[in-house]
């Protein structure tokens, strides 16, 4: 019995470990002002002609997107998702990008082998984060085409082009509240994976952490700078729109430029102690 007591209640108090939580198990987090993620802008632009071979990771993206949505444009809830969702998957294309970023900070020869080189060295995490990821973009892409399929898009119940698409959201209050409410809950959806993925690649990259531990550094540096990195989501949507609207020739330039400013993001927020600020 006294044993059972000893246990529970340790004669001395140095025997109690302090609880482990979100704030002690991760670095601290840096404050930064609503300033701070326009910078990040100006410093990706510098590296990117600092280190143009990442003009070719955002050429294979434009191409890749361009090609679905080209071989999709007859079945709409699949092009829409591919358009939307990408989004959702970014984060982990840019791989070779963040590593092309760190390389350019550490001052090691950038190519497209040392992009490669960081798939294999990263290893299961980054396959862990990339399952995360599709499987997220599998959820958003069942959900539009269960949303269209209620708003009945085309004829005799079978789903038509993007054009019937647009026409059926834009013609009419349903089809605007219905577009209205699509694209709040794919908001939503984007902000809850923005959240948890905004310096997971970079944390894994330089710190080869576990994938639990860069998804609650970037969860923390979200909680504790909200306004900013709401900011930075709006740049990054709007680049991404602009982009769309281009037919992804934009985003030769856009992918590439925002992976690069995300490395200088990661390096103002996450505050590691063996690290000099």
């Amino acid at each position: 019995m006294a044993g059972l007591i000893n246990r529970l209640y340790p004669g001395d108090v140095r025997e109690i470990q302090p609880r482990e939580t979100l704030d002690t198990d991760t670095p601290p987090i840096n404050r930064i002002d609503m300033r701070r993620p326009l910078r990040w802008l100006a410093q990706g632009w510098q590296d990117l002609w600092r280190t143009p071979v990442a003009l070719v990771d955002g050429l294979i993206v434009a191409l890749v997107g361009l090609v679905s949505v080209w071989l999709t444009w007859s079945r709409p809830w699949l092009s829409f998702s591919l358009v939307t969702g990408f989004l959702l998957i970014a984060p982990v294309l840019s791989v070779g990008v963040n590593e092309l970023a760190r390389r350019l900070e550490t001052g090691e020869p950038p190519g497209h082998a040392a992009g490669l080189g960081a798939l294999a060295r990263l290893g299961l995490p980054l396959w862990l984060f990339a399952g995360l990821l599709i499987v997220l973009f599998n959820v958003w892409a069942s959900y539009i085409w269960l949303w269209l399929a209620v708003l009945n898009v085309g004829s005799a119940g079978v789903l038509g082009s993007v054009d019937q698409m647009l026409l059926a959201f834009l013609s009419g209050p349903k089809g605007i509240v219905s577009l209205i409410g699509l694209l709040v809950s794919g908001a939503a959806l984007a902000l809850a994976v923005f959240a948890v993925s905004l310096v997971t690649l970079p944390v894994m990259l330089d710190r080869h952490c576990s994938l639990i531990d860069a998804i609650a550094i970037s969860f923390k540096a979200f909680r504790d700078n909200p306004r900013p990195l709401l900011l930075w989501a709006a740049l990054i949507t709007a680049l991404f729109a602009v982009s769309a609207l281009t037919a992804f020739i934009a985003l030769v330039v856009v992918f590439p430029w925002l992976g690069l400013a995300m490395w200088h993001g990661y390096r103002d927020l996450v505050a590691w102690e063996d690290r000099p600020r």
